[in-house]
């Protein structure tokens, strides 16, 4: 199986995965349940969504098995206060809120099922938030790389242990 690459860009203002909400359900039983969601009117559903469309358009195929390599660039929209006429306006390290953890679960929720079965198959992740520079838009940039688990690393057989040899002295 040749290794697969996925690259797509979602252009929409990043959004993190916000913390779940808590209810108690009574169910008919008389049993209360506690149930975890996160609400319909959620900015980050429409960010989910946008990162879903841009997915189905670069990739029709049915969701990778195996390690999976993950790459995300954040290009965070540019504070008021940084916009100039005449200056140049080059990127910057975004270190306000959002968090970049949280910027990746959302990206991670929305192609589970799509990209890959479970995102437990991440096995390497590399993530980046920075500021647009002048002429670019906000967004998210997703690369996927899949290496068939025979050949991880380029790797094709797992390292020969070294064997032990007797010393005489």
């Amino acid at each position: 199986m040749e290794p697969i690459q996925i690259q797509f860009d979602a252009p929409c203002v990043p959004v993190a995965q916000p913390r779940q909400r808590h209810r108690a359900v009574v169910l008919k039983s008389g049993r209360t349940v506690v149930s975890n969601y996160t609400p319909r009117t959620a900015p980050v559903n429409a960010f989910k969504a946008t990162v879903r469309l841009a997915f189905r358009k670069a990739w029709s195929g049915p969701p990778l098995q195996g390690p999976v390599c993950l790459r995300l660039e954040f290009r965070m929209p540019r504070p008021k206060s940084k916009l100039w006429k005449r200056k140049p306006m080059p990127s910057y390290p975004h270190t306000t809120k959002p968090d970049l953890d949280n910027l990746t679960k959302a990206v991670k929720d929305a192609l589970t099922g799509l990209a890959w079965i479970d995102d437990s198959q991440i096995c390497d992740l590399r993530a980046t938030k920075r500021v647009c520079s002048g002429d670019e838009s906000p967004g998210v940039t997703v690369r996927i790389d899949h290496t068939p688990a025979d050949t991880f690393a380029g790797e094709t057989n797992p390292r020969p242990t070294a064997s032990r040899r007797s010393v005489s002295r």
